[in-house]
């Protein structure tokens, strides 16, 4: 189920979204320094919910990352991450536009930028339960950015997911399994004929993941429909769906049940990113008449 947080709104059979028209997302720090979108997808409950970020840093409007905007914390979920543009840094360990990264839940962190680069970050709350972060100093839970309630301090005694704030990890990869808490890679070093597949968050309902590296003009996908919402993610080259383009930044969520048109790879491949919302569903053919 699509739940836009009364901001965005799935009209039709799929939304369209992207990182090159930043005027229109809504800005989380007075200049805008910080835009977000966040939405929930898949299962109502135990569903992912995905986080958008822009980061573009300001001189005017300077930023205290380790102690307000991003202090080190956990969450109570498994995270997926891919970088569609610029530089970033999440655990001390560095992503440029196009890498992925598969995180624990329970696994202590931060993130920030890497460069004054513009960066946009696509974060995937695998369990939307384990969403909130668990700040590890007390200092920081005051001075903490006002990001609304999905970015707030958890409150241990009431977290939402039964086991608790550092919830249950349980990332599984055709890559093998996370080290240390992560696993991250490059969607362009993947072999044209070798997409990544994954799996994250609730053992049962939580979302699966396929990372693909198309050849020129390739059909990555003949005309399909699935029972939850697909969300995609271009990080180079560029992808066709019937009569729309989508290039680096672009992104599309596919409504459940409505059949999507072909994915067909541009005349530069394709690198994407596409999460299916709740595992137990996943695309089939269909005919689109």
């Amino acid at each position: 189920m699509f739940d836009g947080q009364n901001v965005l709104t799935l009209e039709g059979d799929h939304l369209d979204i992207s990182y090159r028209a930043q005027d229109t997302w809504p800005a989380m720090t007075p200049a805008g320094s910080i835009k977000n979108y966040t939405f929930g997808i898949g299962d109502p409950q135990v569903g992912p919910l995905v986080q958008l970020g822009l980061v573009t840093s300001m001189p005017e409007e300077p930023l205290d990352w380790r102690h307000v905007v991003d202090p080190p914390h956990f969450h109570g979920s498994d995270q997926f991450r891919v970088l569609a543009g610029g530089e970033w840094n999440v655990g001390g360990r560095p992503l440029h536009a196009g890498d992925y990264m598969f995180q624990e839940a329970g696994k202590v962190y931060r993130e920030h930028p890497a460069s004054d680069d513009p960066a946009w970050i696509v974060l995937v709350i695998g369990d939307r339960r384990g969403a909130l972060p668990t700040i590890m100093a007390e200092a920081d839970k005051e001075t903490l950015i006002d990001g609304g309630d999905n970015f707030r301090a958890a409150d241990a005694e009431n977290y939402a997911h039964p086991a608790g704030p550092k919830g249950i990890a349980d990332v599984n990869t055709s890559a093998g399994g996370c080290s240390r808490g992560y696993l991250h890679g490059s969607v362009a070093a993947l072999a044209a004929d070798a997409p990544l597949h994954g799996t994250f968050g609730d053992a049962n309902a939580g979302p699966s993941v396929e990372l693909i590296h198309a050849a020129t003009d390739e059909t990555i996908r003949p005309e399909s429909v699935c029972g939850t919402e697909q969300f995609l993610v271009v990080t180079g080259g560029s992808l066709t769906i019937g009569s729309d383009v989508y290039l680096p930044g672009d992104m599309r969520v596919q409504r459940a049940e409505e059949p999507m048109p072909a994915l067909v790879a541009g005349a530069e491949g394709c690198q994407l990113t596409l999460v299916v919302a709740d595992r137990r569903h996943q695309p089939v053919d269909a005919t689109i008449g």
